[in-house]
């Protein structure tokens, strides 16, 4: 059983993140944009401090800097809000980092609807932008022990590697000791026939939530958590689908260029298979406030999640 049996809420889990890693690999530098409070680099800042960069408020500069310090030989972890990372320095990411062999990371935190604010903050279409880049790898963590393991594999893949960040009061939902990350795979946290539920990031959360109505109410399902969204095993998942009539996809994201397009673009170069239902951000701009309220307006809280799984049976 990959979950944990208690859930425990890690309170600045990147801190401690950022710190393990740095110290044990002295050629890593965490980076950010006047951001480290708010991504809560701490540790290595005040104790590791020739391990920290920071190049003011100017993420298009972090980018370019970063860089230019894999070239000499480091491997830079740029820190940021996923918003700033893509939208503002998408081209230097692109010519920068895309095109370089070096180990670049990206880490883009409050991705999605995690961000309060509305859609100047709201990276919901972060997945898709860098997934386009030729040869990049991109990851979206479900919690704390995902993240932990995706960053420590990150650093030995070379060129760019983009992660979706938590931060905050993060979930440890996945068992450190019986989980264990590996770039493309995927990981069938429920087992059952019925409809097929793929997630990602944050979504698997939102998944396991549905899933536990869904138990509750007799529907037989299974749910399969895809951390890696570029480059992923593309048989573990047809495999998947294959073995169920109905598909639904839900992600933290847009629902074009991202999860649901992943997945049906896998589907539909076999030909024939399920119908995808893809859960998302839809072809709208989401409100602001908290996570519970957007999640409540746009459809994608616990309780709606199961009542539009339910009615794809039907």
């Amino acid at each position: 059983m990959l979950l944990t049996g208690e859930r425990s809420l890690d309170s600045a889990p990147f801190d401690e993140i950022s710190f393990d890693l740095c110290s044990h690999r002295r050629d890593v530098i965490i980076m950010s944009a006047d951001l480290s409070k708010y991504t809560q680099i701490v540790r290595v800042k005040e104790e590791l401090p020739d391990q920290h960069l920071d190049v003011g408020m100017a993420e298009q500069n972090l980018i370019s800097v970063a860089a230019g310090i894999s070239k000499a030989g480091f491997v830079p972890v740029a820190t940021t809000f996923a918003c700033y990372a893509t939208r503002r320095a998408y081209d230097q990411m692109i010519i920068c980092m895309g095109t370089s062999p070096r180990t670049n990371i990206v880490i883009g935190f409050m991705p999605g609807i995690a961000n309060p604010a509305r859609i100047h903050h709201q990276a919901a279409e972060d997945l898709g932008m860098v997934r386009a880049i030729p040869n990049a790898t991109v990851i979206d963590p479900m919690d704390v022990t995902d993240f932990k393991q995706a960053l420590d594999a990150a650093v030995d893949i070379p060129g760019l590697t983009y992660i979706r960040g938590h931060r905050g009061a993060t979930p440890r939902i996945l068992d450190p000791d019986r989980f264990h990350f590996e770039l493309g795979k995927t990981y069938q946290l429920r087992q059952g026939s019925g409809v097929g539920i793929i997630t990602t990031g944050l979504a698997s959360q939102w998944g396991l939530e549905s899933s536990d109505l869904l138990e509750q109410r007799g529907t037989s399902h299974s749910l399969l958590h895809v951390p890696t969204i570029k480059p992923v095993n593309e048989d573990e998942i047809a495999e998947f689908c294959f073995a169920h009539e109905q598909i639904v996809t839900i992600e933290n994201h847009q629902i074009v260029t991202g999860l649901g397009s992943l997945v049906s673009e896998i589907v539909s170069s076999i030909g024939g298979g399920p119908r995808i239902t893809r859960l998302g951000l839809p072809n709208s701009w989401a409100p602001g406030g908290t996570l519970g309220y957007i999640r409540g307006q746009l459809g994608l809280d616990a309780d709606s999640l199961a009542k539009t799984i339910e009615g794809v049976l039907q």
